[in-house]
């Protein structure tokens, strides 16, 4: 009798290991196309929402399962252990505290007063003013908890495939986006009930959240393009990598002329944060035997960068110059950003919890800052986080924070390939960051489950 090639030794046999693999890449990209395409709202509850959430606890042992197959990095562990942290401190808001504690936090005994005023008993309560609103955000968690996780399992260039991925959907949903425009406010096209209907939203309800998805593809063209050019100034004169090459270059024009169309003033802003550092990871390609390739992917770069930018002018810029006519500092996201901060002096160092921002806001807002319209949203994350997770929440984010610029500064002393992505991932996740000072991109499904992804590429740790 031969013997068995592959006992039973724990090792899979490497035709089903691969089989896997691709089963594995195949399951990741479809859920994390689907939570891209349809989970570009900006509401709690939507029934979407929950079909999306539902779908992320159905794959999640699945995840989980695929982990167990390879041994996870430090880096990956500690991501997993923030993570644990984070819904942690969701949670925590829900566990119910005697009514003695509860009139005892910040902001509470005028509401104990008014409580019992309207005849509701007294007794044990939440942190969260609306736990309802919390556990939707708990359950929010299970998205990119779950796109996170299978990201995870996957080896380098299958995690790369769902960068490539994250980029196309970037440039559909550009094109989306100019298709909007030229058929007008009541386009079929705009599939959400509340949307900007003057603007380009793309697969977003947000026409901010679209410009936040094209300011993350650039620096992900740009890995795109520079390793494409780098091979083939090297010498590798294939034609696909003649088409990647191509590929980059049009995924750059399409996005700078998205990101013109879209007329958002922070994406401005951030796209020309996103062309420096396009720049400078382009610097920091070296080449081992000579300065030839850097030279070569320089050419291509300075000249897609000059033609997007002569398409932005085109098509773009002057309908961009009537928005900045208008002071920033008079705009109503200022007013608002204020107003939470000082409601969280209100409501103290615990918050108010996840979710209960509008009840929160409402209850603390100056009588000469109330419009017709209702706030639901404090138009800078940073400043909800504070009013909605108080310290513990922030101490969290801090930690975060740590290990993403851990991350970043082992990124760019990468070499290969391989860095060219690590570093626009963690670009792109810095550039989400920066959005979420004057907007709540991490607030849809879409984006929160990008954000993920583009964490799991930065966790890679070269082979010791």
């Amino acid at each position: 009798m031969r013997p068995d090639p592959f006992p039973e030794t724990g090792v899979p046999h490497p035709a089903l290991d691969a089989v896997g693999r691709h089963r594995a890449t195949l399951v990741t990209g479809a859920f994390l196309g689907l939570c891209l395409l349809a989970g570009g709202g900006t509401r709690q509850g939507l029934p979407i929402e929950a079909l999306l959430q539902l779908t992320a606890l159905a794959l999640l042992p699945y995840a989980l399962w695929r982990l167990t197959q390879r041994p996870l990095s430090r880096t990956a562990l500690l991501a997993l252990v923030w993570f644990a942290l984070l819904a942690t401190v969701v949670a925590a808001q829900l566990v119910p505290l005697p009514a003695s504690w509860w009139t005892s936090l910040a902001g509470r005994e005028e509401l104990a007063r008014e409580l019992a005023q309207a005849g509701v008993a007294a007794g044990a309560r939440p942190i969260s003013l609306d736990p309802d609103a919390t556990l939707r955000a708990l359950f929010a968690l299970l998205p990119p908890l779950t796109a996170g996780l299978l990201a995870l399992g996957l080896r380098r260039h299958q995690q790369v495939r769902l960068l490539q991925g994250l980029l196309i959907v970037a440039i559909g949903s550009a094109l989306l986006g100019l298709a909007q425009l030229a058929s007008g406010p009541e386009s079929p096209l705009r599939w959400h009930a509340i949307t900007n209907t003057g603007g380009a939203v793309g697969v977003f309800a947000n026409r901010n959240h679209l410009a936040t998805l094209l300011v993350v593809g650039l620096p992900l063209a740009a890995a795109q393009m520079i390793n494409a050019g780098a091979r083939i100034v090297a010498g590798e004169q294939r034609p696909r990598r003649t088409a990647a090459l191509a590929a980059g270059v049009l995924a750059g024009l399409l996005l700078l002329l998205g990101l013109a169309m879209v007329k958002s003033r922070a994406g401005v802003l951030l796209a020309g944060v996103a062309v420096a550092a396009c720049a400078a990871m382009l610097w920091r390609r070296e080449e081992d035997e000579d300065d030839r390739p850097r030279r070569g992917v320089k050419r291509w770069l300075a000249l897609s960068g000059l033609a997007g930018l002569i398409l932005a002018i085109q098509f773009g810029f002057w309908g961009l110059m009537q928005r900045f006519e208008v002071d920033p500092m008079d705009d109503l996201r200022w007013t608002i950003s204020r107003n939470t901060l000082v409601a969280a002096d209100h409501f103290g160092q615990l918050g108010v919890g996840a979710g209960g921002f509008i009840a929160a806001y409402q209850s603390t807002e100056p009588p000469e800052d109330r419009d017709n319209i209702l706030i639901n949203r404090a138009h800078n994350d940073w400043a909800e986080w504070r009013l909605e997770g108080g310290w513990p929440l922030l101490g969290v984010i801090a930690l975060g924070l740590l290990l993403l610029a851990w991350r970043t500064v082992n990124a760019w002393r990468e070499r290969g390939d391989h860095a060219a992505w690590q570093r626009a991932a963690a670009i792109g996740l810095w550039l989400i960051l920066l959005h979420s000072l004057g907007d709540y991109p991490l607030r849809t499904t879409a984006l929160s489950v990008a954000a993920a992804v583009l964490l799991v590429h930065t966790l890679r740790e070269r082979p010791r």
